[in-house]
């Protein structure tokens, strides 16, 4: 990017003729920048910092944390070829830290009176981590590899929920056999979801509400509506992770949640083929762009369509590679049938490919697999910080018996 003449900041709230350009139109000309990979401009996103204008000259900061260098030339393109074709004789657009977001404390708004979109975040007080599971695109088996992670991690003994976000197309209620979820739906005094339960993990679908075979078609602010109360409105019991599934593609949901509820990361999972590869690689730019650290890349049904995408991906975007699952046949009929592939063959190369993933997660996370295996009931794994306390008390307990 060109670094133009310094502008005067005396200059952005005013112009020196009728024919200059203020800030105001340089604004709304933004206004029609989209982000790449998101389905959101530039400036409702909140991430124009500060506009000058002088004589023309315009100046443009955008408040930004390290975007990948494909993602700024895009950005740098389109703002250039919008404010010249409004009468800019020069653009500037230059790159600097984000504010630090405000903790949601009364009715907080952003810059020029506009409404935060962050300052309404809250973390979700009976779950220490909440986990995204996202794809670039659908069709790369996103809601089985949620689902069979979950169920792996809480097979292992840690507290899982499953969150089913996924408004246009709800898998979950198949997957895990509670079709007529709705029928069983409970609210508490407080007017909060009642978590139904499969395989022992408390689970939350968008298909318990939406009818039986109905089209759900909601856009914008009732996505994001809906997306805040589903999220902040379900009576989690107390959890170690919340795995949320979310819809395909990058549109309003992954930001409403993002913007809704703290995520501790985010996995994403791809198939070996480009056009998939090629989409994951927004996800993780839009994960990114979220502040919202990508534990790692999944490759899914490795080996039918090719294999190696998901570790080129993961390179590429230096991202960790959680692992690959094979292509099997098996778990498609086991999901059809409500039976995941990690409850039906637990020994299976699948199931195996599920486990190594789940510990990677949890490792990445904070925990550690306690060695030897743990006894019957209890959790096979402990947080880090829980770990170095033990550590010290035993070897406190160590050093006083040799004395």
């Amino acid at each position: 990017m060109d670094d133009h003449a310094q502008l005067d900041d005396q200059n952005t709230d005013s112009s020196d003729s009728s024919g200059s350009l203020t800030p105001d139109d340089v604004r709304a000309a933004l206004g029609s920048v989209r982000y790449p990979g998101l389905n959101r401009d530039v400036v409702s996103f909140g991430m124009v910092h500060h506009v000058a204008v002088c004589d023309n000259r315009v100046r443009v900061q955008l408040a930004l944390k390290s975007p990948a260098h494909d993602t700024m030339a895009l950005l740098d393109r389109d703002i250039r070829d919008r404010l010249e074709a409004i009468g800019a004789v020069s653009v500037a657009v230059e790159l600097v830290a984000p504010p630090p977001r405000p903790q949601p404390a009364g009715a907080s708004t952003g810059r020029h009176g506009s409404p935060d979109p962050w300052g309404d975040q809250v973390r979700l007080k009976a779950v220490r981590h909440v986990i995204a599971v996202g794809a670039g695109k659908g069709g790369v088996g996103k809601s089985t590899v949620a689902v069979n992670l979950a169920l792996t991690l809480a097979r292992d003994g840690l507290r899982v929920g499953l969150l089913d976000a996924d408004i246009y197309g709800p898998s979950l209620p198949i997957l895990l056999d509670i079709e007529d979820g709705a029928k069983h739906m409970q609210l508490t005094p407080e007017k909060h979801i009642v978590p139904l339960e499969a395989y022992g993990v408390p689970l939350v679908s968008f298909g318990f509400f939406l009818g039986e075979g109905s089209p759900a078609i909601w856009r914008g602010p009732m996505v994001s509506k809906a997306v805040r109360q589903f999220v902040r409105g379900v009576a989690w019991p107390e959890l170690d992770m919340l795995i949320v599934d979310l819809p395909p593609g990058t549109g309003d949901i992954p930001l409403s949640l993002a913007q809704s509820v703290q995520l501790s990361g985010a996995v994403v999972v791809t198939q070996p083929p480009r056009v998939a590869a090629a989409e994951a690689r927004k996800a993780i730019e839009m994960f990114g762009s979220l502040e919202v650290p990508v534990l790692g890349v999944v490759e899914n049904m490795s080996g039918a369509f090719g294999s190696g995408a998901g570790r080129q991906v993961s390179e590429s975007a230096n991202v960790p590679f959680l692992g690959a699952v094979p292509f099997d046949p098996e778990i498609v009929r086991e999901g059809d049938s409500g039976l995941p592939g990690v409850i039906a063959r637990p020994a299976s190369e699948t199931s195996l490919a599920f486990q190594s993933i789940a510990e990677q997660i949890a490792e990445s996370l904070g925990w550690r697999r306690l060695v030897p295996a743990p006894i019957a009931g209890s959790s096979g794994w402990r947080s880090t910080d829980t770990a170095a306390a033990e550590d010290a008390l035993s070897a406190s307990a160590d050093a006083g018996a040799r004395a």
